[in-house]
């Protein structure tokens, strides 16, 4: 056997997505911040990236969580996130899991029934709640950094559909374009995957030619994710899908953009401060989703999210990368 990198991964799933968390193989990753580490990374070992996201080591819809050294006092680990397209400022699946993973395996000493674990992210640093039972983690709670609504009541001209009302949100640092099912003529069911997928698709390319898109504390940027999802129903369930990367369909409820959706919700009057949701996905599986308080960004009204879900290991892996590997990097071929 012949490797030059030797990668250690613990392998999870959050509401259905299976995701990845690289706890070891790289080294001290330098940075100040989060941030800082992320940039390092993707300066000196995006090949790293695409090796573990690409064939033939992941699949194109695969989403990692690095571990990195904390940065805040008092945390416990860092993550950033790395998909086969690059990398995500913050992720509800990805961070659920990593605390899950941390109480599970010892990494992180259990403090009775509720486990409190402060993790530093990108976004910025994250409580988490991680709840005992039955000799496993029940559920994590993320009290997460603000999110809020960036454009809203826009409209945009779709290929196929036609006029299609949508709005942009900003979930812990990932923006969305959120847009009703019926209005781009999907259902969330699992049986309209693919037209979910094609109208999605649809939708991000008619907003980043037709919008103008600037963040507070991003600028000018392009919408990478689309969400679409019915409005909550009498008992406060919204299904959802979430259309990102190269066309995949999320079977998860998307924490980010649940936290997106809440801001929406709160921003229409349908959400107050300490009230909450169920963000079902496809699968049938669920977050809750509460706001937690309001707060403003450079000036822009916006709330302070909590998402509360559920992570189930399922693997241990090692990854080895031969210097003479042809395909070492990885590859993804378009469909």
């Amino acid at each position: 056997m012949r490797s030059d990198r030797v990668l250690t991964t613990i392998d999870f799933h959050t509401a259905g997505i299976g995701m990845r968390l690289l706890t070891s193989g790289l080294g001290r990753v330098p940075g100040a911040t989060i941030a800082d580490k992320r940039r390092w990374f993707q300066e000196h070992l995006d090949d790293l990236r695409t090796g573990l996201c690409l064939e033939p080591r992941g699949h194109r819809g695969l989403l990692i969580a690095v571990m990195t050294e904390a940065v805040t006092p008092g945390a416990e680990f860092g993550l950033f996130f790395i998909y086969p397209g690059g990398y995500y400022v913050s992720c509800g699946e990805g961070t659920i899991g990593a605390a899950t993973v941390a109480i599970e395996t010892g990494m992180v000493r259990r403090q009775g029934p509720e486990t409190r674990i402060l993790v530093d992210t990108e976004a910025g640093p994250v409580e988490t709640i991680a709840r005992w039972e039955d000799e496993r983690v029940r559920e994590v709670t993320l009290k997460w950094t603000p999110s809020f609504v960036a454009l809203a009541d826009q409209v945009v001209e779709v290929e196929g559909v036609g006029e299609v009302p949508l709005d942009i949100a900003v979930g812990v640092g990932n923006v969305f374009a959120v847009v009703q099912a019926p209005h781009v003529g999907v259902a969330i069911r699992r049986e309209h995957v693919k037209r979910i997928a094609q109208r999605g698709m649809a939708v991000r390319a008619a907003v980043n030619a037709q919008l103008r898109v600037d963040v507070p504390g991003i600028g000018k940027t392009s919408v990478d994710n689309v969400l679409v999802h019915e409005l909550p129903d009498a008992h406060g369930v919204s299904p959802n899908a979430l259309v990102w990367g190269p066309g995949q369909v999320d079977a998860a409820p998307c924490g980010s953009g649940t936290c997106a959706r809440m801001a929406l919700f709160h921003q229409r009057g349908l959400m107050r401060v300490g009230a909450t949701f169920v963000s079902r996905g496809l699968l049938g599986l669920d977050f809750t989703g509460r706001i937690a308080g309001e707060t403003t960004v450079e000036g822009q009204p916006a709330i302070l999210p909590e998402i509360t879900g559920t992570s189930y290991l399922t693997g241990l892996s090692q990854f080895l990368f031969d210097p003479a590997d042809p395909v070492r990097a990885g590859y993804l071929l378009d469909t």
